[in-house]
């Protein structure tokens, strides 16, 4: 027969066949069968989302300790000098430049000393010539003075060289300290603004540096709050997990159900029937009709409880699923606002962008940069400080030997003037000529010495620049070459860090697709509620045809049914409706489950 029972007019009143109730019966199965295969997917998709938060952890507490390791200790305390150094480059600068002009003033001041001695020079050299017409007009045999002609020319002739070498040694020397001037000048003009800005652009990135190793290690603290949030969250969809195998429990019940309404829709004869299910065939047709109709009221509860806890749980699970996708974009986010300077996260393949050690490392750069501007800028003005030293110590030379040369002429003017006083008045002229020559000779040896002295004192404070470039330049050149050190290190920093950065926004990029796809595939919750309402519209009919509550049914019904319930909201739901159920037999028997469950 095709009718639940063998009267056709049952079919006819009750609008169940066989038909229909294996068509219930296939339905049932199709909503069933992808929520385990959707809830495998999910359990993988939690174990790799497990295993790439432990991986997410790691590189995020990696990130926060990066920066305190020794390279970064390193470099910060490299900053620290950097600072300290070009604030005294600055101040070195300035009192090069204050040196230099001393030391222009000076040239101009041998400058007047030598033009001074320069006309005394033209002074003697009209006393050369007066000596030699006097000399001509003395008619004593006795006296010779044709070698005082020759000296005076000699020694007249060398003061003149020597005078004029010294003024072109001085050209020379002004020359020089005008370009080391101007160097200077052109070097302060156009570094000088840098060298503050350097400065003050180092200091930042020092305090830069320390706030962020204070944030990180910070975070690495919060971030082991927010993993103990992470693991509830996964806990919590572990436990969601389970509604899938219950569901399908609960399903596989109403689907006993629906065969046993398909027994007694083809009323087969007892021999066919199991044994425990035999007593079927013994129903009469009121009995039958009132049975099945008990049966169809309660399969549509036990659908219904079952389609809404389904729904619950797997919105729980939906919930916990997106919340873990926050949590790695959040993770990722903190991590890019800390380590990395990109407001917005990148798309796979894409850079990550600069971080804050690339900043400093920029910074460091520029300092670097400057580092070596200055000293080539050094090297040149040491060589032209060297150079003004030669200058000078040139002039000395010449001095010398115009004092040398003013010796002699004295000597020489003090002799004739002898001779000329034991010629009495015929020696008068030369003995005049004679003293204004040892005269010239005093003011000579006066402007010398003021020129030694003019020299000696250039001298020092050219020495005293040489050294003072020389010591500063040699720090230069150390500090340059520990900021190459320090841009290795930030280098090194930077390169690990970016690529800790990348590998964990990558990983945490992964746990968002992965479970935004595993979301997706938990729509079969709309496919189970509509099943849902399918049976309902299909089956309510029929609950209604018979007294559901007729003296025997409750019976049957735990007879049936009682022993396979796995959860307890089928046994309550059960009780509700019809009464009698052995609640304490069914949780002695399946009560490890329910505790596993619930």
């Amino acid at each position: 027969m095709d009718s639940i029972l063998d009267r056709t007019a049952f079919r006819d009143v009750t609008g169940l066949g066989v038909g229909l109730v294996r068509s219930l019966k296939a339905d049932l199965h199709d909503a069933s069968a992808p929520i385990e295969a959707a809830f495998l997917v999910v359990g993988e998709t939690l174990s790799r989302t497990l295993d790439l938060m432990a991986v997410i952890g790691d590189r995020f507490r990696a990130l926060s300790v990066l920066i305190d390791n020794e390279d970064g200790v390193a470099a910060s305390r490299r900053l620290g000098q950097v600072r300290e150094v070009t604030d005294g480059l600055a101040a070195n600068l300035r009192q090069t430049l204050d040196d230099l002009t001393g030391l222009d003033g000076s040239g101009a001041e041998m400058a007047a000393l030598l033009g001074n001695l320069s006309q005394i020079i033209g002074e003697i050299t009209g006393l050369a010539i007066n000596a030699k017409i006097q000399s001509v007009q003395i008619r004593s045999g006795a006296d010779d003075f044709s070698v005082f002609n020759r000296e005076i020319d000699r020694l007249h002739r060398l003061a003149e060289e020597a005078t004029t070498q010294a003024i072109g040694h001085l050209a020379a020397l002004q020359n020089a300290i005008s370009a080391a001037k101007d160097g200077a000048a052109i070097f302060q003009r156009d570094n000088r603004t840098r060298l503050d800005d350097v400065g003050r652009r180092l200091q930042g990135s020092l305090d830069k540096l320390t706030a962020c190793r204070s944030t990180a290690q910070q975070a690495a603290r919060r971030f082991a709050g927010r993993v103990g949030e992470v693991s509830q969250r996964i806990a919590g969809c572990i436990s969601d997990l389970q509604v899938g195998d219950l569901t399908c429990q609960r399903l596989s019940h109403i689907g006993t159900a629906l065969d046993v309404l398909e027994l007694l829709a083809e009323s087969p004869q007892a021999a066919a029937l199991p044994p425990d299910l035999q007593w079927l065939a013994e129903l009469d047709d009121r009995h039958r009709i009132d049975l099945s109709a008990a049966i169809c009221a309660l399969q549509i509860r036990q659908y219904g409880d079952a389609n809404g806890d389904f729904g619950g749980q797997v919105a729980s699970l939906k919930a916990n699923l997106e919340a873990l996708v926050r949590d790695a974009d959040a993770i990722a986010r903190e991590a890019m606002d800390l380590f990395g300077s990109s407001l917005a996260l990148p798309d796979a393949g894409e850079d990550i962008g600069d971080s804050v050690l690339a900043g400093v490392a920029n910074d460091v750069d520029r300092a670097l940069d400057l580092l070596h501007r200055y000293c080539r800028s050094d090297d040149v003005l040491r060589e032209r400080v060297v150079e003004v030293s030669h200058g000078f110590d040139a002039m000395g030379r010449d001095v010398l030997a115009i004092r040398s040369i003013d010796t002699d002429m004295r000597l020489m003017g003090l002799n004739t003037t002898l001779k000329c006083t034991r010629l009495g008045p015929e020696g008068r002229g030369l003995g005049v000529v004679a003293q204004e020559l040892r005269a010239c000779s005093r003011r000579t040896e006066d402007v010398s010495k003021a020129i030694t002295s003019a020299i000696q004192a250039a001298n020092r404070r050219a020495t005293l620049l040489d050294q003072r470039s020389g010591a500063n330049h040699r720090v230069a050149r150390e500090l340059a070459e520990e900021m190459s050190n320090s841009m290795d290190c930030l280098k090194r920093l930077h390169a690990d860090q970016m690529h800790s950065l990348s590998v964990l926004t990558g990983n945490c990029l992964d746990v968002s697709k992965l479970l935004t796809g595993t979301i997706d595939r938990l729509a079969i919750e709309r496919r189970l509620e509509e099943s849902a309402q399918r049976f309902v519209e299909r089956v309510e009919a029929a609950s209604r045809m018979g007294e559901i509550h007729a003296p025997h049914i409750a019976d049957d019904l735990n007879r049936l049914f009682a022993k396979l319930y796995t959860a307890e909201r089928e046994r309550k739901t059960h009780s509700q409706l019809f009464g009698g159920i052995c609640l304490q037999e069914s949780q002695e028997q399946n009560g490890t489950v329910d505790d596993f469950f619930f």
